[in-house]
Order: C-alpha cells, then structure tokens, then sequence
C-alpha cells in the first residue's frame, strides 16, 4: 500500500495544483525560519525559499524523491542558504579587493602628482635660469612680486613699455624651454 508521501507525490508529479497549494502553504512559514537561521535576512530567506518552490513546481515531475518531500525541502534550503552564503563571501571579498586598489590607485595618483609638481618647479627655475639677467629680474617682479609694470619699470628706471617687452620676450622663451617638459611630464 503505497504511503501518504508517495501519494503526495504521485499528485505532484502529475501537477497537481492543489496539492502543491497545500505543500506551499504547509512548508512555507517553517522553510523561511528555517533559511532565517542560517542567513540572518528575512528577505533572503524568503527569496531562497520561493526559488525552492518555483524549481518544485516547474521541474517537480523530474525530481527523484528518495525521501520525504519534508527532507528534499529542508535539505534544498539549506544548501541554496550555503550556496548564498559563499557567494556573498566571495562578492565580499571582491568588495574589499576593489577598495583596497582604489585606495592603492589614489595613493599613486598622488605620490605621481607631488613628483609631477616638483619636477616642474624644478624645470621652471631651470627656465628662468636661462632668461638674460635683466630679464629674468624683471618677470620674477611681475610674476612673484606681484608688481605692476609701471612699478617695476619706476623702480629699474626703465619705461613701461620696455618691461612689457621684457615680459614678452621672457614668456615666450619660457614657453620654447618649457614646451618639451610638458610633453615628458604629461
């Protein structure tokens, strides 16, 4: 005489829609509990759970019941609850993997930025090192003294006009100088 499982079954197999109603509504609540204890998550849980019962559903006339159906779904949750929790490691552990590089990347980025900007300071004072000394005078009073080129030419006694000039001839000589500097650091 065939048990109440393998009849249970019998009518699941066939598709029984009622009989899948009854299982879902028997199993469900405990299946969720149960799946909450490893996850900690309801909403996880209950996610892993309907999986189960969709799967059951629609592959449910291919499974090969060797048990109880009660056994088959505890056991199927869990191990979709364990296969959830090592995903959930591994994508942690990418998580962590992808701050760490980003916070490696910027690190560089900035140790490349420092050396960037004193390698070009550095080539700059060798610029105006090359500039003829009056000239070099006159563009550092204009451009890190900050002064007008009525002050500066007051005070070299010069006329406004020939600091202008000296201005212009000191950038574009700077600019020749510089121009290759830039290509190598960027």
């Amino acid at each position: 005489m065939p048990s109440e499982n393998d009849l249970f079954l019998s009518k699941l197999n066939q598709g029984d829609a009622k009989a899948f109603e009854c299982l879902f509504k028997l199993y469900y609540p405990r299946l969720v509990i149960f799946a909450n204890r490893f996850l900690n998550d309801i909403a996880a849980s209950e996610e892993i759970v309907s999986d189960i019962f969709v799967l059951l559903w629609e592959q449910g006339h291919e499974i090969n019941f060797t048990g109880t159906v009660s056994s088959y779904l505890f056991k199927s949750v869990q191990n979709r609850c364990l296969n959830y929790l090592k995903h959930q490691k591994i994508e942690n552990l990418y998580v962590s993997y992808l701050e760490r590089q980003q916070l490696l990347d910027e690190t560089v980025s900035n140790a490349e930025s420092a050396y960037l900007e004193k390698e070009m300071a550095r080539q700059i004072n060798l610029a105006l090192e090359n500039l003829p000394e009056k000239c070099r005078e006159i563009f550092v009073m204009s451009r890190f003294d900050h002064m007008k080129y009525k002050e500066i030419a007051h005070q070299l006694n010069l006329s406004p006009k020939t600091v202008e000039r000296q201005i212009g001839i000191a950038l574009d000589k700077l600019r020749n100088l510089l121009k290759h500097v830039t290509y190598i650091l960027f």
